[in-house]
């Protein structure tokens, strides 16, 4: 290709700015010093026009003398354009031929990508929870990371992600260990005993420790009320005297005033009772029975 030659002529501009300072500095000269006041009001307005107009003047004639002055270089500009526009047909197929190539390789890069993680999932043995997060990073993409980086990248974090899935790991066991003895500790007082499956779903849903500790404590306190339910007082056998042959109760002798102290105690259990329909129709047909009074706190579906 040819070199574009450029012949530069500075534009010579030639003017008589030392007169016309001088004039205009005559000028202006007898406009110094001008107090504003109100009877003067509308001369001053007028004056201060006046010099707007000298002044909006010379502004119009640069303003002209700068777009002629200009012609040449805007004509210069456009056919530099016109260049680049040439240059730019020619280069948009093979810069989109580049593209296709770039990202034919980025895609091989990340199936390469992919395959290294699904070797160190395996490697590390990290669970789901933990191999969701060994994903392919965008850098793993740049046409310039090399394999040998890549690879060290994703071994590395596999071996931090496989640190975290062993910790968890041992701490659910510390855990498990901690739930077993409390169970174990509050099944030597009931009959009913607690098992570790009984409270899998506090588990699931990731209960703090003390809290399933406190879950067993009270279920087993539960049961163990129930188990052993206070006695009611015994009553007091009177002595049987006979009268005339017949046998004599003796009786208090303020029956009254007895029987107004003596109040029947009464007890009551508070149970979350979990069952199926026809277990739920056997006990409300218990509470239903003489003796019982109930009241119905709450009542719903057991979500699974």
């Amino acid at each position: 290709m040819k070199d574009l030659e450029v012949i530069k002529e500075l534009p010579i501009i030639k003017t008589n700015f030392k007169d016309v300072k001088v004039s205009l500095k005559e000028t202006i000269a007898k406009y110094k010093g001008i107090v504003v006041t109100e009877e003067g009001l509308q001369d001053c307005k007028a004056t201060q026009k006046e010099l707007a107009g000298l002044r909006n003047k010379i502004d119009d004639f640069r303003k002209t003398v700068k777009k002629d002055m200009e012609v040449p270089i805007k004509e210069f500009e456009g056919q530099c354009k016109e260049l680049m526009g040439l240059i730019s047909d020619a280069e948009q197929p093979i810069k989109e031929g580049i593209t296709i190539f770039d990202n034919k390789r980025r895609e091989e890069k990340r199936n390469k990508a992919l395959e290294l993680i699904q070797e160190s999932i395996q490697a590390y043995q990290l669970n789901g929870k933990y191999s969701s997060n060994l994903t392919v990073l965008d850098k793993y993409l740049n046409l310039s990371a090399s394999a040998k980086s890549v690879k060290e990248d994703i071994a590395q974090r596999a071996a931090s992600l496989a640190k975290e899935q062993q910790d968890e790991l041992k701490l659910k066991e510390i855990e498990k260990s901690t739930i077993l003895a409390t169970i174990e500790s509050a099944n030597a007082n009931i009959k009913s005993k607690l098992k570790f499956e009984d409270f899998d779903r506090y588990i699931n849903m990731n209960y703090p420790l003390d809290r399933i500790i406190k879950e067993i404590n009270i279920r087993a306190e539960t049961i163990r009320k129930a188990e052993n339910p206070p006695e009611p007082p015994n009553e007091e056998i009177k002595p049987m005297d006979k009268v005339n042959g017949q046998k004599v109760i003796h009786t208090d002798p303020k029956p009254a005033q007895k029987q107004a102290k003596e109040v029947e105690t009464l007890y009551f259990y508070e149970l979350r009772v979990i069952a199926n329909g026809e277990n739920m129709l056997k006990l409300k047909k218990l509470v239903q029975s003489e003796g019982f009074k109930y009241e119905t706190l709450n009542k719903g579906v057991v979500k699974k």
